[in-house]
């Protein structure tokens, strides 16, 4: 069949752009061709797809979302694919693949003059076109999330789809991990006597940066912080102490986060929301212990494999200073072997086949696409 992947921007280093890659390679090694539609393709080209740029204008966030919108639902009218997958909320979808948490419920939380405002409105309308009478298949990464959308919209049960978790296999531990660890601390000059900390994620904001800076803040002058991600971390430091900051090595997007988990002692990821948070079972599978927050849907993971610490809803900056001042002394650890033992399920490294295997079901007739 002819697929057409619809997602707004494409960068190697988001986890939801790395799902998008995986899935297009599958669906490219099962033989059907693949085309890419975007407004922004910034990295190296996937082989054997396609790649379409649709123009986009407006100055807003949610207005170019909303442009984008329009320009698919245009380019689609000729286009003649079988099947479109949407990678975010958009119109004309057969299969939406649901990395966001449900937009309803974010606005049900803010004041009633604040639900008015453009950008609100448009990705409500946005949604509520995904999750219609009339809107596509959803496919959902986690049972939260699912029943959040629930709770929001009538979803049949024939509507959505559970994934299973989706790591790719090289994120787990090498056999020369030891090399990989003593040449990125080299890099960094970071002695193995000293503690190093990964932060990991683009969207410095939600992923929660200011928390994991004010607990960082809290260890002894032996730990160490990398911050890798595509976003700006400046405006975070300004209020750190020159003698914390001097700890804090700002690593920018990079190509060899398996190798950063090597060098790292622990990764910490007190993300405010997220409605899967690939980076935690990479993490688990590569062996290195996980200090994050609930909100993250997979953070139950991290709880069924021991892999590290859970903070519990609502959030409390203090349990997060204690329980990582209680962990990095005992780093590793249980949590780097239990990471380990996990990472031998195989259905962690199963997620893109799932996901073609229901747009190739909405083709015989097994899965319903309602669009």
């Amino acid at each position: 069949m002819k697929l057409a992947l619809a997602l707004y921007h494409y960068f190697p280093w988001g986890g939801l752009q790395r799902d998008f890659a995986r899935v297009a390679r599958e669906a490219v090694q099962r033989g059907h061709e693949v085309v890419a539609l975007v407004s922004h393709w910034d990295g190296e080209a996937i082989e054997g797809v396609t790649v379409v740029v649709l123009p986009v204008s407006g100055r807003s966030n949610h207005s170019r979302m909303a442009s984008f919108a329009r320009a698919l639902t245009q380019y689609l009218q000729t286009a003649n694919c079988d099947r479109v997958l949407g990678f975010n909320r958009l119109p004309t979808l057969d299969v939406y693949f649901a990395a966001d948490s449900c937009f309803a419920a974010h606005v049900a939380s803010k004041p009633g003059l604040v639900r008015k405002l453009p950008r609100y409105a448009t990705y409500l309308k946005l949604e509520q076109a995904i999750t219609g009478r009339a809107g596509p298949h959803i496919l959902f990464l986690n049972e939260d999330q699912r029943d959040q959308y629930r709770q929001y919209y009538d979803l049949p049960e024939n509507r959505f789809s559970m994934l299973p978790p989706g790591i790719e296999k090289d994120r787990r531990r090498p056999e020369n991990h030891a090399d990989l660890r003593a040449a990125i601390r080299a890099e960094l000059n970071v002695a193995e006597t000293q503690t190093l900390l990964l932060f990991l994620g683009s969207g410095f904001r939600v992923k929660g940066l200011d928390r994991a800076l004010a607990a960082f803040a809290t260890l002894p002058d032996s730990a160490n912080l990398m911050i890798v991600g595509n976003d700006d971390a400046q405006p975070y430091l300004k209020g750190l102490s020159p003698l914390i900051r001097e700890r804090i090595r700002v690593l920018g997007p990079r190509d060899d986060v398996p190798a950063l988990m090597q060098a790292a002692d622990l990764l910490l990821h007190p993300a405010y929301r997220e409605s899967a948070g690939m980076v935690l079972l990479e993490a688990t599978v590569a062996g290195l212990p996980v200090l994050t927050t609930d909100t993250c849907g997979y953070a139950r993971y991290v709880s069924e494999a021991g892999s590290g610490e859970v903070i519990a809803s609502p959030f409390d900056q203090a349990a997060l200073n204690a329980t990582l001042q209680k962990m990095v002394p005992a780093l590793p650890g249980v949590w780097e072997k239990n990471g380990l033992d996990y990472a031998q399920s195989p259905r962690l490294y199963q997620l893109a086949q799932n996901v073609v295997d229901t747009v190739e079901r909405t083709i015989d007739g097994t899965v319903e696409a309602t669009w």
